[in-house]
């Protein structure tokens, strides 16, 4: 799915990438303001003039992490051809796959993200920016306009309603993702794979959506 996240000074990326490393040490609970602050160099009110509150950092966060994720596989490479929608949907869903193994960081906090905040979201005045965020425009989404170039051309089978496929999709690939890539030493140990989980769910979500 398209996300596009909002601007923000250099100060306040450098207060995010902080806030992030000292996230995935010693989990979203335990962050500090005040600690922050002086691993930063600046005073609270200085801090506080940037974000108002820790939810303001963890909204922040969260969408910078996802769209980190979602960056790598959005963008078509000029060169590369597809015979019909489903192999450019193929495409946009292996790519999302690779990233999530990839950026383990982003995973990791969004996990633990989804894990703190499951009743109410964090206290913050970006709150309903965020939430705008998260819905995007689906219409004009490049996943969602593959899947529906290829109900339209015969390589993927109908749905009624393709938008709930899509996120499905999109939703259950980072699911796995969260579960499995912040602690793959230790798949590797009990079940013998780790990043390959990702890969083949990928793989059979494809194979459940394909026109065979």
């Amino acid at each position: 799915m398209r996300l596009t996240m909002r601007d923000g000074s250099a100060t306040e990326e450098k207060i995010l990438k902080l806030a992030k490393k000292m996230i995935i040490k010693d989990g979203i609970a335990n962050l500090d303001m005040k600690v922050l602050a002086e691993k930063i160099g600046c005073s609270r009110s200085t801090l506080y003039r940037h974000f108002s509150s820790k939810g303001d950092i963890m909204i922040k966060l969260v969408e910078e992490s996802l769209q980190i994720i979602s960056s790598s596989s959005q963008n078509l490479p000029k060169d590369i051809h597809f015979d019909n929608g489903f192999e450019e949907f193929s495409w946009y869903v292996n790519e999302r796959a690779k990233a999530l193994i990839k950026e383990v960081d982003s995973v990791t906090f969004i996990r633990d993200y989804d894990c703190l905040y499951t009743n109410a979201y964090p206290q913050s005045s970006h709150l309903e920016g965020f939430k705008d965020f998260i819905k995007g425009d689906y219409l004009s989404d490049p996943w969602f306009i593959a899947f529906k170039k290829g109900m339209e051309d015969g390589s993927i089978r109908h749905f009624d309603d393709p938008k709930l496929q899509v996120l499905t999709i999109s939703n259950g690939l980072l699911g796995i993702a969260e579960r499995v890539i912040p602690r793959v030493p230790f798949y590797l140990q009990e079940q013998g794979y780790g990043e390959e989980f990702v890969l083949n769910q990928a793989k059979l979500y494809l194979n459940s959506i394909k026109n065979w």
